[in-house]
């Protein structure tokens, strides 16, 4: 039996996801902006903080881009010194794409300063608000994936 939802919070969490939305990619871009590259680079090569080398098509699934959008972007990355693509020799008709050393070193510097940024965030929330914040906002995205799963 489904209950009823009080309409107040429905509007609530409608406004409130549009604005954490927002000032999300507004933290990109300033992240992204400090390590000199754009937001889509960003995205790309966050994706290599447990990695060194991913498939492209892991990639393409994890970045949820088309090939072709994705491909420019590595391109980009490679231009920058930070990616190398090479044909994968167990199937050549597939790429690895792999972190060269400065590359690594961008993961790490990113993903050290993903971790400030955080912690700063949570600072300024009341320390016995951590555990619900977290735990809510894990419950928010599972409820968020059923959802997108069922439609």
């Amino acid at each position: 039996m489904e209950h009823m939802i009080d309409q107040k919070y429905v509007k609530q969490l409608g406004e409130l996801t549009f604005s954490l939305l927002k000032k999300c990619h507004e933290k990109e871009e300033r992240l992204a902006s400090q390590f000199k590259i754009t937001v889509p680079e960003f995205r790309c090569i966050r994706m290599f903080r447990d990695d060194t080398q991913l498939h492209i098509k892991t990639l393409i699934e994890r970045v949820n881009l088309s090939s072709s959008r994705l491909s420019r972007i590595l391109e980009s990355l490679e231009d920058k010194g930070f990616v190398t693509r090479k044909l994968d020799r167990s199937d050549r008709r597939s790429i690895i794409v792999s972190l060269t050393k400065k590359g690594k070193s961008l993961v790490g510097g990113l993903e050290e300063r993903f971790l400030e940024i955080h912690s700063d965030i949570l600072d300024g929330v009341p320390e016995n608000m951590h555990e619900p914040l977290t735990s809510g906002l894990r419950g928010l995205l599972a409820s968020l994936d059923r959802w997108l799963d069922e439609s």
